[in-house]
């Protein structure tokens, strides 16, 4: 996935698919399946950061989505 990709895919989402919350569903090479709401999209960096819950890092993600999120409003 490129950024530009994904700003093209949200900047054309229909309506009905703007709201409600998101899952990360990480599956693994033998089969696993991982899913979490600790999900951060680092365009800085490129990357897309799962956390699962239990986790030193899960609430440390979901903390620094909300701070982006703060960040944007101000823009």
């Amino acid at each position: 996935m490129k950024k530009e990709e994904l700003i093209k895919l949200i900047q054309k989402l229909h309506s009905e698919d703007t709201t409600g919350d998101m899952v990360g569903v990480f599956h693994d090479r033998y089969g696993g399946i991982t899913t979490t709401d600790s999900i951060r999209v680092d365009m800085d960096g490129g990357r897309i950061l799962l956390a699962q819950e239990g986790t030193e890092y899960y609430k440390t993600n979901k903390k620094n989505w909300e701070t982006e999120l703060k960040f944007i409003k101000k823009s």
